[in-house]
């Protein structure tokens, strides 16, 4: 009977504890402040998509051909590629194509075969080089040209804006209450957001031929800029 008479009591003490720690922080003010930036940088790496599409009758010619442009392609650009760079095959299809005679009568035509070439690369400076090199051994699509910035200078940048605009809250926070004699006594809650939003995509469709000659080729590329948005949303303890 004493054991169940001393527990009641240590609930009874413990529950008006919290009751009091919840009263307590009930009782307290708090403030919440915003801060946020805008940061424009330069896209510091290129992807770039490259099409090989090659047709025959015969499927493995067909498929024959774009191997050997393939091949020329990815020497030529191989040797321009820093040592962070890379290059390799997104995507490869062969497929038959039909013609419908006026009697709608299915008739096989050809195959064509399709080879994605995908180049990543922080050596800008060459993107169009690149692109003149990919065309002059037998490209025949640039399907996409992508700028962006790199993840880890992503997250880098991002931490930074953040740190900043914690200190500009936390001394925004501070410069308030300074007019109304309180302070800062704790956290109450801290959001934080960072994303990006790049340049549009510039788009880059090109049918070349063998007709075309490569001192004719110049693909002049602008990178454009990238924007980061960076947000805080803070709230602090105050008495």
């Amino acid at each position: 009977m004493k054991k169940n008479s001393a527990f009641l009591l240590i609930l009874t003490l413990l529950f008006g504890f919290l009751t009091t720690v919840q009263a307590v922080e009930n009782e307290l003010g708090y403030i919440s402040v915003n801060e946020s930036m805008t940061k424009e940088i330069s896209p510091n790496q290129a992807e770039i998509s490259i099409g090989i599409k090659t047709s025959d009758k015969s499927l493995q010619n067909a498929s024959e051909k774009n191997k050997a442009i393939a091949n020329k392609v990815y020497s030529s650009i191989k040797a321009l590629l820093g040592m962070e760079d890379s290059i390799k095959t997104d995507n490869y299809t062969a497929s038959p194509q039909y013609v419908y005679t006026k009697e709608n009568e299915r008739i096989f035509d050809k195959y064509i075969v399709s080879n994605t070439v995908m180049i990543k690369t922080k050596k800008l400076e060459l993107v169009s080089k690149f692109i003149d090199e990919a065309i002059a051994n037998g490209a025949t699509d640039i399907d996409n040209l992508y700028f962006s910035v790199a993840s880890g200078d992503y997250n880098e940048i991002c931490n930074d804006a953040l740190a900043e605009l914690t200190k500009r809250a936390y001394g925004k926070a501070n410069l308030m209450l300074k007019s109304i004699n309180s302070q800062i006594t704790g956290i109450k809650l801290i959001n934080a957001t960072c994303n990006t939003e790049n340049s549009p995509r510039p788009f880059y469709g090109m049918m070349m031929n063998s007709a075309v000659k490569s001192d004719a080729l110049s693909s002049p590329i602008e990178k454009g800029t990238s924007k980061i948005y960076a947000n805080i949303d803070a709230s602090f303890y105050v008495k």
